[in-house]
């Protein structure tokens, strides 16, 4: 466990080595934008800008950064398990004393936390911003009390079930993303081994991306057969009465199942077929 606590930290630590740069900026040029969309500069005269909405700036400032936060946060949803698949071919990080299934959560794990991490980082900034914007604006301050007013926070057991289910569902998606991304780079890779070496290069790589064609039509129709047909099937035989508010419980047991058999090919393919490369350091 203690190997496997120490490579988790490893993989942590690289993952996340550029994320304090990448806020900074995202600050900045949230201000720039922010600043050039408030104010005309024209002839080393700075004035305010008319077409403006009239938002304050800190406002502003705080708007502009939740967009570039919105696209930052899809864009690392998707760069980071693809960038850690190269860990798991790495013949460097392969020499861990640790068994490859082990080595593989390792690296799912942590990228999945790297990701949540990620989030947190965003939202200190713009908690900040918000403060700011309330004691300094004043049409803000206004805005957030009519906000709390509409609001009338009542207990709902509905709501709270139907929240705690999305999140649910929003984490076992994150890991079918990442289950897929290397069902499809183990699988394809292994059979593109079984490939005479003298084949040429571009050849190999047509087939590559073929062969994950194929694997990613192959895995939905099955995925599509097994929850609509049997899943639901057994699920209305068994008759559990459960309210359906928005399908949700069946959607979240089925990603459970999906995540579940994606998590055994893996495992079973980087113990068996998915070796490590010198290509990957």
């Amino acid at each position: 466990m203690s190997e496997f606590n120490r490579l988790f930290n490893s993989f942590f630590k690289t993952k996340t080595k550029n994320f304090y740069i990448i806020i900074l900026f995202q600050l900045i040029a949230a201000l720039v934008i922010t600043f050039f969309s408030y104010f005309n500069v024209a002839n080393w005269q700075i004035t305010r800008n008319t077409e403006n909405n009239g938002a304050g700036f800190v406002p502003e400032w705080l708007l502009i950064f939740g967009i570039l936060a919105f696209l930052l946060i899809s864009f690392i949803l998707i760069y980071t398990p693809i960038h850690s698949e190269r860990y798991n071919r790495s013949q460097t990080w392969r020499l861990a004393a640790i068994s490859d299934g082990q080595f593989y959560l390792a690296n799912v794990l942590s990228t999945f936390v790297v990701f949540i991490y990620f989030i947190v980082l965003e939202i200190i900034p713009a908690i900040v911003l918000a403060f700011l914007a309330y004691f300094i604006d004043k049409p803000f301050q206004q805005g957030f009390h009519e906000l709390l007013q509409a609001i009338h926070p009542s207990f709902d057991t509905r709501v709270f079930f139907i929240v705690i289910g999305t999140i649910m569902l929003a984490i076992l998606s994150c890991f079918f993303l990442y289950f897929i991304i290397s069902f499809l780079n183990f699988a394809s890779q292994a059979i593109i081994d079984f490939v005479p070496a003298n084949v040429n290069g571009a050849i190999t790589k047509i087939l590559h991306i073929f062969i994950i064609c194929i694997l990613i039509w192959f895995f939905f129709e099955i995925n599509s057969i097994f929850i609509g047909n049997v899943l639901f099937s057994l699920i209305t035989k068994m008759d559990f009465r459960i309210d359906y508010y928005s399908e949700l419980p069946f959607a979240v047991l089925a990603n459970t199942i999906s995540d579940a058999i994606l998590l055994f090919l893996n495992i079973f393919l980087i113990n068996h077929f998915f070796e490590a490369s010198e290509q990957n350091k």
